[in-house]
């Protein structure tokens, strides 16, 4: 298996939690008859929610991210068994800093920082 995840190609840290929900994307329109006509525009459409602990240069890389309009996630895929890459963009982005964390002599405090990935 690949190195977990990467953003724009950076490798980044193994998360504390990783949820992916995969979402079909379907219009409903019933017709004259009142037949439900079900036209999908789309299958497996992406969607993660995940989890990191880390220190304060982390914390900024994973702040410039959401900065972004998108980027690129490349992941590795069970279906296909190989690294897979999708735009997303990053929402719900929060960061806080662990309690007395900020004592710690090698960084500027330590963080949690959650988030989710929406592929466009």
């Amino acid at each position: 298996m690949m190195n977990a995840f990467k953003f724009n190609n950076t490798p980044i840290l193994r998360p504390l939690s990783w949820s992916e929900t995969s979402n079909v994307i379907e219009s409903v329109n019933t017709s004259e008859s009142g037949t439900d006509i079900i036209n999908v525009v789309r299958y497996d459409k992406l969607t993660i929610s995940c989890e990191f602990g880390c220190t304060d240069a982390w914390a900024k890389t994973f702040k410039s991210f959401s900065l972004l309009d998108s980027f690129t996630l490349t992941r590795y895929d069970v279906i296909s068994e190989a690294e897979e890459s999708r735009t997303v963009r990053m929402r719900n982005y929060s960061q806080s800093l662990i309690k007395d964390s900020e004592k710690i002599t090698v960084s500027n405090g330590l963080y949690n920082i959650t988030f989710d990935l929406e592929e466009i």
